[in-house]
């Protein structure tokens, strides 16, 4: 009876080195908070220092926002001759045509 217990451990120990080795897995967790935040508010358009039209007759056209792709820019005002006697400046503008939106470009009437 007394090799009862050393036969046991050498099973044991026997069973320990026979048996494939553990995996040794990592797991790296990074906790990044994320914040949404709203958007700056829009400033407003720029203030330009008035200057007088180069020539009789021309019309300021003023400048607006426009969507390049990834956010809204400022595009600039200028002078500009109506193409004729009368026309009218129309400004850019987004119109709801059909379920969606379609942009617009200023234009002379």
């Amino acid at each position: 009876m007394k090799k009862l217990p050393f036969i046991a451990a050498a099973a044991a120990l026997a069973v320990v080195g026979l048996s494939t080795p553990a995996q040794a897995r990592v797991f790296v967790g990074l906790d990044i908070p994320l914040v949404a935040a709203a958007p700056p508010a829009y400033a407003g358009p720029p203030v330009y220092e008035a200057v007088p039209p180069p020539r009789p007759g021309w019309y300021w056209v003023p400048g607006y926002r426009s969507w390049n792709g990834y956010n809204y820019v400022w595009v600039r005002g200028r002078w500009a001759h109506p193409p004729r006697a009368g026309a009218v400046w129309i400004g850019p503008a987004w119109a709801n045509e059909g379920g969606g939106w379609r942009w617009h470009r200023g234009h002379w009437r």
